[in-house]
């Protein structure tokens, strides 16, 4: 059994401050850290991994972990193999500078593709970033995949995938058989895992193990693959919020209701 475990590097939003009347972000602190979408994947990726290995007894499923970004994205990866990935690729390549969630899914596609046969693919649902929730549907739509979104819980017996979805303000139950996508909701069952790397394993991805990188050229991707459909052309804040009328008792309220004809 193979897993991919598609992760994300995201910027740190304690080192953010937004001010709305200058219209700006600033970045007091720049730190990169593991999306929590992404590690609520890993961590699913590798209780499913503990759990095949337990029931069968035979070889250990193996767990692939994919990012795709600039040099600083091994940070991420280095820390999804401490977690227990036992492989880790980035994909690096200036083309991917300006990639939107299309040519993302569209080199994730063309890595796993490359990577060959696989039973199940684990990312967030919801990336801290950009909260889009796109990418898990376009990564299965390119590999012509069924999909599971917004996956609170799940469980895998022989070859078929069980898991509880968020559905709005309820839940529902779906089955599917591998190899399928999977997007898990960092706000789902997953208390009970792991919720730091191992210290040892940490240490031996910084000194042992090394992250393979690949180019958009490795990937075979075209000009088209590579062609964003979105272009940011520039940032829009909404008003600062105005503060309303001090009511100091119903009285008062009242006439301003009536001088107002809401009553």
């Amino acid at each position: 059994m193979k897993i991919i475990a598609c992760v994300k590097q995201v910027l740190d939003p304690h080192g953010i401050v937004v001010n709305r009347k200058a219209e700006k972000v600033f970045v007091n602190r720049e730190e990169y850290i593991l999306d929590p979408a992404s590690k609520a994947a890993l961590q699913v990726a590798v209780a499913v991994k503990a759990a095949v290995s337990e029931s069968n007894g035979s070889t250990p499923p193996e767990i692939v972990a994919i990012s795709l970004g600039p040099d600083r994205v091994d940070d991420v990866l280095r820390e999804a193999m401490a977690f227990g990935a036992d492989r880790a690729i980035l994909l690096k390549d200036a083309a991917f500078e300006n990639a939107d969630a299309l040519v993302v899914a569209n080199a994730l596609a063309a890595a796993i593709g490359k990577i060959g046969a696989f039973d199940l693919i684990l990312l967030g649902a919801r990336s801290l970033d950009s909260g889009s929730g796109e990418l898990a549907p376009r990564l299965a739509e390119a590999l012509d995949l069924p999909q599971l979104n917004n996956v609170v819980s799940l469980d895998i017996k022989d070859n078929t995938i069980s898991a509880v979805c968020a559905a709005g303000d309820s839940f529902v139950r779906v089955s599917a058989n591998l190899s399928v996508v999977v997007s898990v909701d960092p706000v789902g069952d997953w208390s009970r895992l792991s919720q730091h790397p191992n210290g040892w394993r940490l240490m031996d991805a910084y000194k042992e193990w090394r992250v393979e990188v690949w180019s958009a050229a490795d990937l075979g991707l075209s000009e088209d693959d590579l062609r964003p459909m979105a272009v940011k052309k520039e940032d829009a804040f909404p008003p600062e919020r105005q503060r309303g009328t001090r009511i100091k008792d119903a009285k008062e309220l009242v006439a301003v209701l009536k001088r107002e004809r809401v009553i």
